[in-house]
């Protein structure tokens, strides 16, 4: 009887024992962060695009600077509803400096397992390109660096990157429509004279 007692006191301390080590392991195991989260991310842009990118011009998380973030994040915000603290935001924000890396990340993404946003030339009033109503977390690229528009008069075509607003468009159509107008106009005046 002594030694039955004995065996369960050292039972409920080895229980005791076990209990606090599974909650000790409960509050230093530490989930997937942004920022790991972000580094993986780099890697995998680094192996599949052979252009490079400063990171402090193309990467903002708020781990690193929120004031940072949240001016990007802001930047072409339609609806400000959406920028409520309630609404979920982005891991981190990547801001693309050429098109291979809107490819890389496109694959990138697949590969992490990580759910991709996309925001273009600033018209989303749904802010379907800024929030996510989805459970993992999710990455905002914005391609407002990606903005050259080139108009040909002479085939009537032109070819506009996805950051580029309507706004500018206009402005370069007709910049590039006016000043050809204008050298075809001279060029026939001269040939008159």
């Amino acid at each position: 009887m002594v030694a039955g007692m004995g065996i369960s006191k050292l039972l409920s301390i080895v229980s005791y024992l076990s209990f606090l080590a599974l909650l000790y392991s409960f509050c230093t195991i530490t989930p997937t962060t942004s920022v790991s989260l972000q580094d993986d991310f780099i890697n995998c842009l680094h192996k599949n695009t052979n252009i490079d990118f400063p990171l402090e011009q193309t990467f903002f998380a708020p781990a690193k600077n929120v004031s940072v973030f949240n001016e990007v994040l802001e930047s072409t915000a339609q609806n400000l509803r959406f920028l409520t603290k309630s609404m979920p935001k982005p891991g981190f924000i990547f801001d693309p400096i050429d098109e291979s890396h809107v490819q890389a990340s496109i694959i990138c993404s697949k590969k992490l397992d990580i759910h991709l946003r996309v925001r273009s030339g600033g018209h989303d009033y749904e802010g379907l390109s800024y929030v996510s109503e989805m459970e993992k977390p999710f990455i905002l690229m914005d391609l407002s660096k990606l903005r050259e528009i080139n108009v040909n008069i002479k085939d009537n075509s032109a070819w506009v990157q996805a950051g580029a607003t309507v706004g500018e468009l206009y402005y370069r159509y007709v910049y590039i429509g006016n000043k050809e107008y204008l050298n075809l106009l001279l060029l026939n005046l001269l040939l008159y004279i």
